[in-house]
This record gives structure tokens, C-alpha cells and sequence, in this order.
């Protein structure tokens, strides 16, 4: 005996009002077939009566529908006529419609439905869908639905297309909701459009509900740090970064530009980073089956101090992008919902916000813009519920690729920004705690009349500054410590990895030189823990705990060492366990650029001397790239040069402040003729990113 399915006519519900999520996605659904229908132009219009909204149309000038497309096609439930073609019709676009569902959200908006269609050749037809019958059918075949053919037009007198009315709309609308779907219907065209774009959308309303919205062009000129980047196949095609101060911002001096030719070779290379092998990875968009990617982002700046300074109502600008922040996704000139919504953060932007505390943006101080091609990007498949792409591997390469150049824009402007905010910032001092407590105390000294009150408040006040002070130090030396302990960890995992595979295969003399790898590992770390006191100690002391450390990472990037810590007996004050912990920090740095760099001859200079006035000093440079940052920035707190924003961007600044607590000093060297290097560092050139750590004598 053979069964088939019977399908219920509430199937239609389920696809249509229960699958759509909300009322901007069902217009933006029908919004796309307009766009299918090769229109140039789609207006949706809310009719309003009493103050009450009563009505909906979306009409376009498309190349519009017979009656026998509308029977055969519009009206099966899950057809393919547009998925099993993928390739332009005659107005040269893909089609954005897969499933065959989408004209089914219909039914989320609104009961009793009008539809006129018509084409060249063809007479307008009328259809008239009334969903209330939907739940006395008890067959698909019982709901029945009313079709005409006008001899004579009613609707399209000279033109063709598309035009569908919906009354006895599901939904109070309210002013809030009624402006939260304009904005929505208004952003399925991407903001940074050339004006090419062969499909607009227009809102229209016989009321004023939606009159002083502001423009996105308007809004665009408060922006500070613009950036655009194209990426094709494996590598990065076009970039461009521009800071662009207010003409209020008066103490900077001009804007600065940032092209393609600018960044680095390896930084024109689309890569994702492995956290777990700490390596990158290249990510080819064909590969990928992503296609060229377009992104461009405009980044705002409503610091409090800075903000202050924005030529525009600020309470509208800071509602404008509450509402419209965040990065959208666009498919042939037509959103992609929901990529940029309050509720999807896909780029995962307020999540490394949190993670990290400075050098990161967030969403509502963004907005940007991706840009796809529906025939190239054929590895990113739409949700049925239309609510982004499926995440597959080709997703997740997709929003790599876009981190990435994010990334790289986002590296830039925290230059701008670090400059900017040391410009403008009430307190520019890097202890803003202590900053506040001596204003504090002026304000005693100077305020307070009765000597014993004053002095009473003034030793709670010293008392306070000391131990911030105490506080202060233990922290950065936690920090400090704390920089290493994941590096060593992961040393330390697959150093263990590879002993266990050599015990297994019997492999003794292999297994000794590991576990003899794993004890100095171990036994530098610990001396990195240790306290200590500010003592007389050989520098060459530091060098070979430091670089014990890192010998089996040295052997493991095939890194080239060259030092003089043999030959020489130099000696300076310092806290030991402080300073090889330092010294290891930069070591991790230049193995890191060398890596990114990908050179062939990796060298790394330990250099000892007392070239440098009044110090002894321990000099760390390569033949890496160099540094990507200004130097004065590069000091700061939470700022990296690293792509992906990986790191915590506190490495050089803890070192500064560890130099400065042994009374000694950080310095970054940008002319290498400062320094008489030894000739083996200078035929190798491994006099890039030189940095002095510089100890009293």
C-alpha cells in the first residue's frame, strides 16, 4: 500500500506570516521581487486615514507579470523558476529571490490583498487574495483566489509593472515602528552608493509621520576616520583611509591619508588569525566562493570632550546612530537583512569591545558597508527565513575577509585618535588618577582656611596617592608577567605534544632534548615570577635567561639570533625578574613580525652597550617590517599594529612603565645610524623596529 502527504492550506501561514520575522523583512521580500523584475524604481507607500494607518502599496515599474506567469509561477508556493537560472536576465541581474516563499510575506502584513500586473504585450490582470478564507479551507484547492484581466488598464495606462495594495493590515502601527521601517525600507540601498545603482526605493506617506529624519549624507560630514577597501581573491586591490578633523578642531594642523601603496606587502595579504596555532592563515575569496568583496565605513568620535566639538545638534546625531549603527551587507546594490541590526553584531565588533578595553569600535559609532555580487558569491546561501546567510565555512571566510579589513582601517584611526585625544583631552597625562588628586590638593591648599582641617584632608590625600602608587605597581608587574603566561602556555602544550609522540615511538634522545627544553621553559618562567629587588646584575644575565626561553620558538620560526651577551661584562641597576620579563615581551614581538612578514632570513639583534648616555642598555631589533604605528602612539596603552586587533595592545606601554619604576627608560629608535651596530647586524639589516631598554649604571 502506498501513502502520499496531503498539505494543509495553513502551510501558507506558516511560510508566510509565521516564517517572516517582522514587518521589514516582509516588505523587503517583496521590495526584492521588484528588483527581480528588473525595475528601476520601487516606491512604497503608507496610506494613513483618521491619523490611523489603513493601507500599504509597493509599486514598481518592472517588467511585470501575465496571467499565465502569475498562475504558473507567482502562485506556486516554493517554484525555482529564479534558482535553477542563476545567471542576468534582460536587465543584466542575478535574481535575489531563491526559495519561491518570499511572496508569501504578504500574508505577515496584512488580510486582504490587491495585486495589478502588466506587462508589454500583454492586458493587466487584477488579483484580489482575501487570507481570512485561509482558515475556512479545509484543501489548498477550497482556498480560492479571484483573478481578472482588465482589457482596458486601470492602474498601468502607459507603462508596466507591479503593483500590490494590502488593507486590513495585522499591525497597529505605532510612530516608533511606523519610523524603524522607514529607516529599515531606506537602508536596503547601501549608503555609499557611486550613484550607479540601477534600483532605488522610495517611501512615501500622505502624512508628515516621517519628516525630519536625518540624511545619511548630513549625518556622514560628522564623521572623523573614513575608510574603503576592496579585496579580490587572495589579496587587498584598493585601499584608502582618511582622517578628516573638523575645521573646529583647530590644534591639528591637517588630515592624513592612507592608500594601498602605503601598507605593507603582507598587509595587502586577506588572512585570518588561528588562535590556537597563534599563526595566520590566507583566505582566497574565489577559493572561497565570496567574490570580490567592497567595504567602506565612515568612523565617529562622541568621546565627551571630543564630541564637544561637532558642528550638529548632538543629541540627533547620537539618536542617528543608536539607530542606524553597524555594518550592512549588500547583494547587488540590495540589502541583505538582518547584517547591521541592533540585535546582529556578526562582525562581532561590541563583543571585541568588551574583550579588550581600548583600540576597538563599536557599533554604535560606525556605519559601513559591505558590498557583494550575487554570481560570484554563489558559497553564501540565504537563510529560508531570510535572516542572513547560512553560516558555513565560506560564511565564516567571508566575515574574516571583512574583519580583516577592518582591522586594518581600525589600526589607523586609532593613530588619529591617540593624537587627537592627547590634543584635546582635559587630562593628557598618562596617570589621570594622580592628575585629578593634585588638582584636588591645589584646590585644598588654596580653598580650606583652617590649617588643622587642611592638613587632616591633605594626609588622606597623600595617603591615597601612595598607595595607587603600591596598587599601580603590582599591577603592571601582574601585566607584565601576565603578557608572557600564554605564550608559555602554548610553548609549554606542544613541547609536551611532542614529547608524548616521542615516548610513544621510543624516540629516548629525542625525548631528552625536549624534556631538557621543557625544564629551562619552566625554570626562566619562574625566574620571570620571582620578586625582586632593584640590584647590581650583568645585563648578559637578562639576554640568556631571556632567550633560553624562547630557543625551542627560535628552532621552531627558524629565526637567526645574533648577540653579543658572550663578550661582554656590562652591569646595571634593575629588578631582575622584572627586566627578563620585559626583555622576553619584545623578543614575542619581533618573532611575531617576522612570522607576518614572512621573510625567508629571519634575524633577531640582542645587542648590549653603553652607546646610550648615562645607561647601559640592552638593544632588541630585526629584519622584520618595522614599526606601523608612530612611535609616540605606539607607547600608548591598548594600541597594536597588529591586523585583526589581536594582542592587547599593552605590551610596549608596560614595558615603558617597568623601565621607568627600575629608573631606567624605554626607547623606541626611528634613525638606526643612532646606534654603532655590530657588522653582523648591519649586513643582515636587522635594524628595524629597534627598541632601547635602558638601565642606570
Amino acid at each position: 500500500m502506498e501513502v502520499n502527504f496531503s498539505i494543509s492550506p495553513r502551510i501558507l501561514s506558516h511560510l508566510g506570516e509565521d516564517l517572516i520575522k517582522n514587518e521589514s523583512i516582509a516588505l523587503f521580500e517583496l521590495i526584492k521581487n521588484s528588483y527581480d523584475a528588473c525595475a528601476g524604481l520601487c516606491i512604497v507607500e503608507f496610506n494613513f486615514q483618521n491619523g490611523k494607518l489603513i493601507s500599504l502599496a509597493i509599486e514598481d515599474d518592472g517588467f511585470g507579470m501575465n496571467k499565465d506567469v502569475i498562475e504558473k509561477v507567482w502562485l506556486v508556493v516554493g517554484t525555482d523558476s529564479k534558482k535553477k537560472k542563476l545567471e542576468p536576465n534582460q536587465c543584466n541581474r542575478i535574481p535575489l529571490g531563491e526559495k519561491g516563499i518570499g511572496r508569501l510575506s504578504i500574508h505577515k502584513l496584512g488580510s486582504k490583498i490587491q495585486l495589478v500586473s502588466k506587462t508589454k504585450q500583454n492586458e493587466e490582470i487584477e488579483l484580489f487574495i482575501d487570507w481570512n478564507k485561509l482558515y475556512e479551507a479545509k484543501a489548498i484547492k477550497d482556498f480560492t483566489i479571484d483573478l481578472i484581466e482588465n482589457t482596458k488598464p486601470k492602474t498601468f495606462l502607459n507603462s508596466t509593472g507591479t503593483k500590490i495594495i494590502i488593507k486590513d493590515l495585522k499591525t497597529d502601527w505605532d510612530r516608533r515602528q511606523l519610523r524603524e521601517v522607514y529607516r529599515n525600507i531606506t537602508s536596503l540601498n547601501s549608503p555609499f552608493s557611486d550613484g550607479n545603482d540601477t534600483f532605488r526605493v522610495l517611501v512615501k506617506s500622505n502624512t508628515n509621520v516621517f519628516e525630519g529624519l536625518p540624511d545619511f549624507e548630513d549625518i556622514k560630514n560628522n564623521a572623523l576616520y573614513f575608510g574603503h577597501c576592496k579585496m579580490r581573491g587572495g589579496e587587498i586591490v584598493e585601499f584608502k583611509y582618511e582622517f578628516k578633523p573638523w575645521s573646529t578642531l583647530d590644534r591639528i594642523d591637517s588630515g592624513r591619508k592612507i592608500e594601498l601603496k602605503d601598507l605593507l606587502a603582507e598587509d595587502k595579504i586577506i588572512k585570518k588569525w588561528n588562535s590556537e596555532t597563534r599563526k595566520f592563515i590566507d583566505i582566497d575569496l574565489n577559493e572561497s566562493e565570496v567574490g570580490t568583496i567592497e567595504f567602506d565605513i565612515v568612523i565617529f568620535d562622541t568621546d565627551a570632550q571630543i564630541f564637544s566639538y561637532v558642528n550638529t545638534e548632538k543629541a540627533a546625531l547620537k539618536t542617528y546612530l543608536r539607530e542606524n549603527g553597524g555594518v550592512r551587507v549588500y547583494r547587488d546594490g540590495v540589502r541583505v537583512y538582518n547584517y547591521g541590526e541592533r540585535d546582529n553584531d556578526w562582525l562581532g565588533i561590541d563583543l571585541k569591545r568588551v574583550h579588550r578595553v581600548g583600540g576597538n569600535v563599536s557599533n554604535n559609532i560606525v556605519i559601513g558597508s559591505v558590498k557583494i555580487k550575487r554570481d560570484s558569491s554563489t558559497g553564501l546561501i540565504e537563510k529560508t527565513n531570510r535572516e542572513g546567510f547560512i553560516e558555513n565555512e565560506h560564511y565564516f571566510d567571508f566575515v574574516e575577509a571583512v574583519n580583516y579589513a577592518l582591522s586594518l582601517i581600525v589600526r589607523e584611526r586609532n593613530t588619529d585618535k591617540t593624537i587627537l585625544t592627547n590634543l584635546y583631552k582635559k587630562h593628557r597625562s598618562i596617570e589621570p588618577v594622580l592628575s585629578d588628586l593634585n588638582e584636588v590638593m591645589a584646590i585644598v591648599e588654596n580653598k580650606v582656611d583652617n590649617k588643622e582641617i587642611k592638613n587632616e584632608i591633605l594626609k588622606y590625600l597623600y595617603r591615597i596617592n601612595d598607595q595607587y602608587k603600591e596598587v599601580k605597581e603590582v599591577l603592571i608587574k601582574s601585566a607584565n608577567a601576565g603578557l608572557n603566561l600564554g605564550i608559555v602556555i602554548h610553548e609549554l602544550e606542544k613541547l609536551i605534544a611532542e614529547l608524548t609522540g616521542c615516548i610513544e615511538r621510543n624516540d629516548k634522545d629525542k625525548a631528552i632534548r625536549i624534556s631538557l627544553s621543557l625544564e629551562k621553559i619552566i625554570r626562566g618562567y619562574s625566574a620571570m615570577l620571582k620578586k625582586s629587588d632593584i640590584r647590581l646584575n650583568k645585563l648578559s644575565e637578562i639576554v640568556s635567561i631571556a632567550l633560553d626561553n624562547y630557543e625551542f620558538r627560535f628552532l621552531d620560526h627558524s629565526i637567526n639570533i645574533i648577540t653579543n651577551k658572550n663578550s661582554t661584562s656590562l652591569e646595571a641597576y634593575l629588578a631582575k625578574a622584572e627586566s627578563i620579563s620585559v626583555l622576553t615581551n619584545l623578543l614575542d614581538n619581533s618573532i611575531f613580525w617576522l612570522s607576518y612578514a614572512r621573510k625567508t632570513d629571519k634575524y633577531i639583534s640582542v645587542y648590549i652597550t653603553d652607546q646610550i648616555k648615562g645607561y647601559n642598555s640592552i638593544i632588541v631589533s630585526d629584519n622584520g617590517p618595522g614599526f606601523n604605528l608612530p612611535l609616540d602612539v605606539a607607547i600608548e596603552p591598548f594600541q597594536t599594529g597588529k591586523p585583526h586587533n589581536i594582542g592587547s595592545g599593552l605590551g610596549l606601554h608596560v614595558a615603558k612603565e617597568m623601565m621607568i619604576a627600575m629608573k631606567g627608560k624605554l626607547l623606541l629608535i626611528s634613525d638606526e645610524n643612532e646606534i654603532d651596530f655590530p657588522t653582523p647586524v648591519r649586513d643582515n639589516k636587522v635594524t628595524k623596529a629597534i627598541v632601547a631598554l635602558c638601565f642606570p649604571k
